[in-house]
């Protein structure tokens, strides 16, 4: 039964480290979206379409596509990063598991301890 438990968190993982592994582009492109340079690439832009009184439908639906795809991005790097905590959640929580085990056998060994000792000092006695 812990077998199949530990095989079944075992492939999780892996599958999960395999789209981590997939989707890492996102990353770069949320940092290139995110950045200073596009802000003012996009204000630059913006001011020249208006000054040379191109079509207004044409830049608001261009804008519009862009918000759809930098939306998509956005989505996707929140489940990446829903990935990384789903990790980092599985990892603390075995560290817990395994601080649980070791607390629980040092308070058996201190049990031992004080049985030895009263053993002890009924036996001086």
């Amino acid at each position: 039964m812990a077998r199949k438990k530990w095989a079944k968190i075992a492939d999780l993982q892996s599958n999960q480290l395999q789209e981590l592994k997939r989707i890492r582009i996102i990353d770069s492109m949320n940092s290139w979206v995110g950045s200073w340079f596009f802000l003012f690439f996009h204000v630059i832009w913006f001011t020249l379409w208006l000054m040379m009184s191109w079509d207004i439908d044409m830049l608001t639906m261009i804008v519009s596509l862009e918000a759809i795809v930098l939306m998509i991005l956005l989505l996707m790097s929140q489940n990446r990063q829903g990935i990384k905590d789903d990790l980092r959640d599985e990892a603390d929580y075995q560290a817990d598991i395994n601080s649980l085990k070791t607390a629980q056998k040092i308070l058996d060994e201190v049990k031992e301890i004080k049985e030895e000792i009263k053993e002890l000092k009924k036996t001086k006695k």
